[in-house]
């Protein structure tokens, strides 16, 4: 045989790939993004109509998709003449769906799912948008289901940035004779708060702002100004801002049998005289419009919901999961006019919550059914206190009382707020509630480097006190004390942020006084120690000391430090090797 000669199947024509069926290629493209798929088709000839098998079509604007980001400026009414104006992006989705029936012969595979994630949504995107929505319904796939997910925009989940109050304009709670002057001075104040806060909004952009550098035109917006009564809303002060024109969805889309996954974001929507969703089993909102009670009915009338979603829904005041309905997982972010929240617990898995500090128990009711309770409730628990910090009893006792629903069960417990562990010293939270089952914790927050250094330990002493059977603890240092996400910021604002500030003649005191006090979980059953975002400040190299010197049994550290010169990192590397009980532990430094 001739070593030069093609291998069989290519001197047949073709290769293995490419004899495959229709079917199972267009279930391989499925798999990628639409583009990707319909770039295929250059291939060969055999791969010509292959996309009509695709079964998923996922499209999501990019910036080059914006006709201003791509430096074409011509006026809309003749980008239709112009052979040189970009497409615009509905009529690229209208052209995804549309290629499915290029084979004249035979009928497109069913749909199982539509993921559109649109930013530059304008009014008269809003034909093409339904006919999307009926375009999926009518080819939906009977036997595997559909799914749909539908983004009109990207705005931030919050406006509500992480902010540390000082130490010394926190108010004592026994300081009676304050409160007659309370009124004058904040009347006095109000122009330089009212400086701060804007001061706070331009260094973190709103998604007004973000939305505007992607609409085509600002003529496409209207003014949506909240409701005053939101100021009295657990302290929650709304932005005026303009917003985007909001569509609404049809109401055919909820009487689909086959829909099994369904998220909305950035809409609303018109539902008929009875909701009919049998088959849905997952169901995100996002910056959904509309009444609070269409929120309702739409949960209402999917039975078989296990998987819910409610992310800035600001017209939503109470929701209630009970029924036929058994949820495995409820996740709530930043719908701060929510204050009751009923929901069956029989199958109950995870939680996560991100908001202002709730009202203890009256914000969440988890009812179990006819049948006992079962032995294992919400095993994973995610609580995200955003804005300021919380630091009155008030809210501090609302906070243990809420963290004692999750508190028999939990085996994984996530805790974010502006500051690390924030608290956790406090009278209110003397006593932190008890987590018998804890295995994983994850403490989020800042730790400036003016913070007492004996406070941090304090804290962080007083959660784990609270965690007989830890095994593995999580620290995750906010930069900037503030926490914000990470699109409100520059590539170089972050690489500041997280900038190292090693001193090595800096003297730990502190670390050594915290030496004193005996955790029981470090002592015994604490595996791994994981320190991300670890920057080398007083309090965090404090705290670091403490429990690496305080844990023998660790088997496991691993550190995710700031950037900085190479020395420097070294540096920090080595003193963490140092501080280690068990010099035998693996450690992982990035």
């Amino acid at each position: 045989m001739d070593r030069h000669a093609p291998p069989p199947e290519m001197a047949a024509g073709g290769d293995r790939l490419s004899k495959l069926d229709d079917e199972v290629l267009g279930h391989i493209l499925s798999f990628l993004p639409a583009r990707e798929a319909a770039r295929a088709s250059s291939l060969s000839s055999r791969w010509r109509h292959v996309f009509a098998a695709v079964h998923t079509v996922s499209m999501a604007e990019t910036d080059a998709d914006h006709p201003a980001i791509r430096g074409y400026v011509s006026p809309p009414y003749r980008r239709g003449l112009d052979p040189l104006a970009p497409p615009v992006f509905s009529a690229v989705v209208t052209t995804a769906l549309l290629s499915r029936h290029r084979r004249r012969r035979h009928r497109p595979v069913p749909l199982r799912a539509l993921r559109v994630d649109m930013t530059g949504y304008v009014r008269a995107d809003s034909a093409a948008v339904d006919q999307w929505v009926s375009y999926a319904v009518q080819q939906a796939a009977a036997d595997h289901g559909l799914e749909i997910d539908l983004r009109l925009g990207r705005p931030a989940i919050c406006d509500r940035a992480y902010s540390l109050r000082d130490s010394a304009t926190i108010p004592e709670d026994d300081d009676d004779d304050d409160d007659d002057n309370a009124e004058d001075e904040q009347h006095d104040n109000a122009a330089d708060d009212d400086d701060e806060k804007q001061e706070a909004r331009d260094r973190s952009p709103s998604p007004a702002k973000r939305a505007r550098s992607h609409s085509p035109s600002s003529s496409d917006y209207d003014d949506d100004v909240a409701s005053s009564d939101d100021e009295e809303v657990r302290g929650y002060t709304p932005v005026f801002r303009p917003w985007r024109p909001v569509h609404t969805i049809p109401s055919m889309l909820f009487s689909c049998a086959v829909l099994r996954s369904l998220a909305l974001g950035s809409c609303g929507f018109a539902l008929p005289a009875t909701v009919a969703l049998p088959s849905v089993e997952t169901l995100v909102l996002s910056h959904v419009r509309g009444p609070a009670s269409d929120v309702q009915r739409l949960v209402s009338g999917c039975p078989r919901l296990a998987d819910l979603t409610l992310e800035a829904c600001g017209a939503v005041t109470a929701v209630t999961i009970l029924g036929g309905a058994r949820l495995r997982r409820l996740a709530i972010r930043c719908c701060h006019r929510l204050a009751a929240v009923a929901v069956d617990a029989s199958e109950l898995h995870t939680f996560e919550y991100r908001g202002a500090v709730p009202r203890g128990r009256d914000f969440l009711t988890l009812h179990h059914g006819d049948a006992p309770r079962r032995r294992r409730g919400i095993a994973c628990c995610h609580v995200d206190i955003c804005g300021e910090e919380a630091t009155s009893e008030e809210e501090l006792t609302g906070l243990r009382l809420f963290l004692q629903l999750f508190a028999d069960d939990a085996t994984h417990l996530h805790l974010q707020s502006a500051r690390l562990g924030a608290g956790a010293d406090k009278d209110a939270l003397a006593s932190f509630p008890t987590f018998p089952n804890l295995r994983h914790l994850e403490l989020w927050g800042s730790l400036p480097d003016d913070d007492a250094a004996a406070a941090a330990v304090t804290t962080v002493t007083t959660i784990l006190n609270s965690t007989p059977g830890l095994e593995a603890l999580t620290l995750v240092f906010h930069p900037r004390g503030d926490g914000g996400d990470a699109d409100s910021y520059s590539q170089n604002e972050l690489r500041d942020a997280h900038r190292l500030r090693y001193n090595p003649h800096a003297v730990l005191a502190a670390a050594a006084a915290g030496g004193a006090m005996v955790v029981p979980c470090l002592r015994s059953t604490v595996r791994e120690i994981n320190l991300v975002h670890y920057q080398g400040g007083m309090a965090q190299r404090s705290l670091a000391k403490f429990l690496l010197c305080n844990a023998p049994a660790i088997a496991e550290l691993f550190c995710v430090s700031a950037e900085g010169p190479l020395f420097m990192l070294e540096q920090l590397k080595q003193e963490l090797r140092g501080w280690l009980m068990n010099k035998s532990a693996k450690t992982c430094f990035r």
